[in-house]
């Protein structure tokens, strides 16, 4: 259970505002060390202390280890490389080929160079019908202490798959600079980014309801991915009035023909991950995949 902060650990946190809130975009804060002397707290107090200042948007740490005002970091990483870590890129669905599309063009834009590392084992598929598999926490942990020493310690920002566990992103070594986790993950260690699931099944939820159907098939492509996980257990608690029925992905067309030769309208409601094969073709009486 964390410590409550001490009435001088809340004094220095004031007065670090305050000196924050005097500094031009150019400036940085002195050294924890001088911090600590001045605020007669350890410098690893001060640094709990300025860490969550940062998390708050108040200041940001520089790559050279120095806290700045939050305002200058955008002037400070301009050309710095940014890392992604994670699986190899044909295992990328739609939507991580969607967003680092969007993050390679704002590194573009800021002259940043966008560097992939990937991760061989945080999943293997040896075919796109059979499910894959993903690394165990010490497997991610050696993969992660392998990759460590290709990121220097001066860059731009890292942003990490929605597969690696905390364990694997707590390890000593990792760089300073700002970090973000993509569509999932605990959000103990870094932000993550992720689309507003709620919303997407909201409105699954409306058009389900727009239309006469039969029960909505919730496709399930896999177990064992997090963010895939989390989405259609959303999904079906949220479309839990309409009899929601998941069915794994591998059993989907021998799903549809009996639903066909009923003739019944179907509607089929795909996780983020978007895994339906672009040239299936639904059975006869099936309405189109919507896609979440």
């Amino acid at each position: 259970m964390p410590r409550k902060p001490t009435l001088h650990a809340r004094h220095a946190r004031a007065r670090l505002v305050d000196m924050v809130a005097g500094l031009s975009s150019e400036d940085c804060l002195p050294t924890l060390e001088i911090l600590g002397k001045e605020f007669q707290l350890h410098p690893s107090t001060v640094f709990r202390i300025l860490r969550d200042l940062g998390t708050e948007g108040v200041v940001w740490q520089s790559p050279n280890g120095r806290f700045y005002p939050a305002a200058s970091r955008s002037k400070h990483v301009r050309g710095l490389p940014v890392f992604f870590i994670g699986r190899e890129i044909w295992h990328w669905s739609r939507l991580y080929h969607e967003i680092l599309e969007g993050v390679s063009e704002v590194c573009s834009a800021n002259a940043s160079p966008l560097v992939l590392l990937s991760a061989p084992s945080l999943v293997r598929q040896s075919d796109p019908t059979r499910a894959p598999r993903f690394a165990s926490t010490n497997t991610q942990k050696a993969e992660m202490e392998m990759l460590l020493p290709s990121i220097p310690r001066n860059c731009g920002g890292l942003l990490f798959d929605h597969l690696w566990k905390d364990a694997a992103l707590s390890l000593p070594g990792m760089p300073s600079a700002s970090k973000v986790q993509m569509l999932h993950g605990s959000g103990k260690l870094m932000p993550v980014a992720a689309p507003d699931y709620e919303d997407a099944a909201g409105w699954a939820k409306k058009f389900v309801a727009s239309i006469k159907i039969g029960r909505p098939l919730i496709i399930s492509p896999f177990k064992g991915d997090p963010a895939i996980d989390a989405s259609v257990e959303l999904l079906k608690a949220t479309l839990a009035e309409h009899g929601p029925e998941e069915v794994k992905f591998d059993v989907l067309t021998g799903k549809l023909r009996k639903l066909g030769a009923r003739n019944r309208q179907t509607c089929l409601v795909c996780p983020e991950d978007n895994t339906r094969d672009p040239g299936h073709r639904p059975a006869h009486g099936t309405g189109q995949p919507l896609e979440v």
